[in-house]
């Protein structure tokens, strides 16, 4: 009873008391010859209870006693191997405890304590899959337990979703008091930008336990977030535990995930300060120095992470990246570090450069700013290593990610050929480190990505999201996002397809401020921002709006866009559509024109040799949804018409519209590429080509042609430029290769250049008649 009484003034935050009680049942039982299990788990709650305090020397020596009593006398139960797994976990000997807990399991299968024990250790050490079925299995012996359901939750954070969210609701289901559960509903709201239903949950944690430090923590990140004082809830936080590192971890925690990266680094020096044997904080500290750059600084955190505990997942991958960031390569133009890897710098650097100095010189000029000091960029062979650098930021897109000062992103090579734009992906991440910058980071997600697919969509044609069918489907059944929860379609998604969806949505955003109210909105809004207006107040002041109203005026412009599309788009799907014989679908369009009743006819009319017709029925299905591009899109069947009939000019129309649309096809850029120099197009076929590297960069003969079509238009500079990247992707026929480059250096006048690469042409092949006259000409003979 003691024991009890004592979890319930714990639970309360009576701490004090609950310490006398603990220590009273455990001599009470000593002196009544009770079961020792009992003494054990009274003492293990002691020493827990007296670590939530600050008092950690006093709760190492229970959890050393409990390590020793275990050794000695070899319990064999299944609580008391429950209680010696908790002391040895508290100690740090994550491998002892997770030893321990399975032998309880085994001891004991229905012993419920040892299956949530071993679940929250192996949640807190990233094995999730394992941890996933001591959940599974405690649930089995008692489908009511609170604390099991909240471990299924806690062990889902990560990913997020239905069942995170299931498993939450009910556990406060069962048991409204649990006041962990209370903490973790909040800290999902805080992430997801729902201050009304974190500060519920946050009131309903503290009438439980007005000492939870966890809860007082949650409540200055939520002050911290809005940028008011925060540090009268840190003090009574610290006032719980005066060396609550935790504390500063959940701050550094939202100054991460909002991308204050520099605060987030302050924070975690100050959990470590207060808490040094924080593994977690030290791994935070780490990882945001090294999104500033600092490079030394951060590895050096992360090690000590590491070293504290060994079992940490991301401080063992971030060490393995950064053991692979040292063979990368570094190409440097004005204020730009472009990091790849050794066997790609010479041909990314150059590209990622040119592109980087177009953005900035037409983004600092439209937005009026400056980004302070180097921009870092790194562009990563293995996605896994990308996954790695961006870990820890919820709803991220799997491409790229800004930090601030630094631009991480997968490389061409990170992917399958033709499935990723990596020039939209790093004019996009640009867009970032001006928005973030100049709103010192206050800038809320939706707005940051909207205004960066904004400003793809106006770099290249066809960059950034298009429509589709997906996006209008959800618009149809109300699914889009009021603007007050389109943060939380990033941060918290509920469905597999909210992250896109959010992104497009937001870019819609964009485009209905800057078409209703000019783009000087949205610098007004931007300097809102910075200076610390929220978003009801920031539409008030930038758009004279509500909320509310602003939410009916975008519903009317997307709907109005959205209508013509979704008409076109039809009642019957796709599918059956393909499956229609010619007399139905002309039958079909004469009481509805749909774009898959026509893309249909299409296909019919030239499988019967009628290109005319097919090409009408192609042409209107572009017409009424020009957004359809993958396989049997009517843009590439036009070309392949035009084409058959020796018309260049009509089948190089139809690509172009294609690429207009979709920026990844490579085959249609490469097609288009050559159509045009058939006309005798260089301009537009050099186009083309150049539109081919922001998908594929590694084709050294297109780099060959290009600097061929450069040499003809007398730009050597940019001749060289080609015929150099095609040389460091060690073509076949080095020679030549060599021997471009000693043209393209004999164009622009630079001769003792040229001499060694036509000298080098001549290593490799002697015999090269084109190499040994030019070399005649260099030298004047």
């Amino acid at each position: 009873m003691r024991h009890e009484l004592a979890e319930s003034l714990a639970a309360t935050g009576r701490y004090g008391e609950a310490l006398r009680e603990f220590e009273r049942a455990a001599a009470d039982l000593s002196k009544a010859g009770g079961a020792p299990a009992a003494r054990l788990e009274s003492d293990v709650r002691r020493a827990e209870v007296l670590e939530l305090t600050g008092q950690e020397d006093a709760a190492r020596q229970i959890f050393d006693s409990l390590v020793r009593y275990y050794d000695e006398q070899e319990p064999g139960d299944a609580p008391s191997l429950t209680a010696a797994a908790r002391a040895h976990e508290r100690l740090g000997k994550y491998q002892d405890a997770a030893a321990l807990y399975t032998e309880a399991v085994e001891a004991d299968p229905t012993f419920i304590e040892a299956h949530l024990g071993a679940g929250r250790l192996f949640t807190e050490k990233y094995n999730y899959a394992e941890a996933a079925e001591f959940f599974a299995d405690a649930l089995k012996i008692n489908p009511n337990n609170a604390r099991a359901h909240l471990g299924v939750a806690a062990n889902q954070r990560l990913e997020g979703g239905a069942e995170m969210t299931a498993a939450l609701a009910r556990a406060l289901e069962i048991n409204p008091n649990l006041v962990e559960a209370r903490a973790l509903a909040a800290a999902l709201e805080l992430e997801a930008g729902e201050d009304d239903d974190a500060s519920a949950e946050i009131e309903k944690g503290l009438r439980v336990n007005p000492g939870s430090a966890e809860i007082h923590a949650l409540r200055a990140a939520q002050l911290y977030l809005q940028d008011k004082d925060f540090g009268p809830a840190a003090a009574q936080a610290l006032a719980v535990n005066p060396r609550d590192g935790a504390l500063y971890e959940t701050l550094a925690h939202y100054a991460t995930i909002t991308r204050r990266t520099s605060e987030a680094a302050e924070f975690s020096r100050r959990a470590v300060a207060l808490q040094p044997r924080l593994w977690r904080a030290h791994l935070s500290l780490g990882m945001a120095l090294l999104r500033l750059g600092r490079m030394e600084e951060g590895r050096a955190a992360v090690e000590k992470a590491f070293e504290g505990d060994p079992f940490n997942v991301w401080a063992k991958n971030t060490l393995d990246l950064l053991d692979a960031l040292r063979d990368f390569r570094e190409t440097r133009r004005g204020a730009f570090r472009i990091k790849a890897g050794a066997h790609e710098s010479d041909v990314l650097g150059p590209l990622a450069a040119d592109l980087l100095e177009e953005a900035a010189a037409k983004l600092t000029a439209k937005y009026r700013f400056t980004p302070k000091g180097d921009v870092v960029v790194e562009l990563f062979p293995n996605h896994e290593d990308f996954a790695v650098r961006a870990l820890g930021l919820p709803g991220l897109g799997a491409l790229g990610v800004c930090f601030g000062p630094v631009i991480a992103q997968d490389s061409p090579s990170a992917r399958p050929e033709g499935q990723f734009n990596w020039g939209s992906t790093l004019w996009h991440e640009y867009a970032h480190v001006i928005t973030l910058q100049m709103t010192d980071y206050r800038i809320p997600r939706w707005f940051s990505e909207g205004l960066s697919v904004y400003e793809e969509r106006r770099a290249r044609p066809g960059w950034g999201d298009d429509w589709n069918p997906s996006v209008l489907r959800a618009l149809a059944v109300g699914r889009w996002f009021k603007i007050a929860e389109l943060d939380a379609g990033f941060m918290r998604p509920r469905r597999a397809d909210d992250v896109p969806l959010a992104y497009f949505q937001a870019s819609q955003v964009v485009e209905f401020i800057t078409d209703r109210y000019g783009f000087d909105a949205v610098l007004r809004m931007l300097a809102l921002y910075r200076d610390k207006a929220r978003t009801p107040e920031v539409l008030r002041q930038a758009l004279k709006l509500t909320e509310a109203e602003f939410d009916r005026a975008f519903a009317e412009y997307v709907g109005a866009k959205a209508r013509p599309l979704q008409l076109a788009l039809g009642a019957a799907g796709a599918e059956e559509v393909t499956r229609l014989p010619k007399d139905e679908v002309l039958k079909r369009l004469g009481a509805q024109e749909t774009f898959a009743l026509h893309l249909r006819a299409g296909a019919l009319f030239r499988a019967e040799g009628d290109a005319a017709s097919a090409a009408r029925h192609f042409r209107r299905a572009a017409e009424l949804f020009p957004y359809y591009t993958g396989p049997g899109n009517a843009y590439e069947a036009m070309a392949d018409i035009f084409e058959k009939q020796a018309d260049a000019e009509g089948a190089a129309l139809a690509l172009e519209l294609l690429v207009k649309l979709d920026e990844n096809n490579l085959g249609a850029l490469r097609r288009l590429a050559g159509l045009r120099l058939e006309q005798g197009d260089r301009s537009r076929a050099l186009e083309a080509l150049r539109l081919s590297f922001y998908v594929a960069p590694f084709d050294h003969a297109a780099h060959a042609r290009a600097g061929e079509l450069y040499l003809e238009n007398k730009d050597g500079t940019a001749a060289l430029a080609e015929f150099a990247a095609a040389l460091a992707l060690r073509p076949p026929n080095v020679a030549e290769a060599n021997y471009n480059v000693a043209r393209a250096y004999h164009a622009l006048g630079r001769a003792a250049e040229a001499k060694r690469s036509v000298l080098r042409a001549l290593e490799a092949a002697p015999a090269f008649e084109k190499a040994q006259e030019l070399l005649l000409t260099i030298t004047g003979q």
